[in-house]
């Protein structure tokens, strides 16, 4: 069975759908994942552990599927800083994906 991270790691090889753009993963390892720019935002770098952080809480049935909702209630109980947080869309993105490679 393959890792959370190897797992994360296949997720991110395809870009991220969001609503109004596409997040690009163009560097992964145990300890950040960064993003491409989009129209609206430079490269956002995200610690790989929060982003496995997030999809836990997912899984255990911590938060629904909304990204305001998720960050509010997992910033509570994080081992980060509340500001590694602020990129939620990203985050969401992330374990939308997540949920969707799981039961497709």
């Amino acid at each position: 069975m393959p890792t959370r991270f190897k797992q994360l790691e296949r997720i991110l090889k395809s870009p991220l759908d969001a609503s109004r753009t596409e997040y690009q993963c163009i560097h992964l390892d145990d300890l950040c994942t960064v993003f491409g720019p989009t129209a609206n935002t430079g490269k956002v770098m995200i610690p790989t552990d929060l982003e496995l952080e997030w999809i836990s809480a997912y899984e255990l049935g911590h938060v629904e599927m909304d990204p305001r909702t998720m960050r509010d209630k997992i910033k509570e109980h994080s081992d980060w800083a509340t500001y590694q947080h602020g990129f939620e869309t990203h985050l969401y993105f992330i374990v939308k994906a997540w949920a969707n490679a799981k039961y497709s």
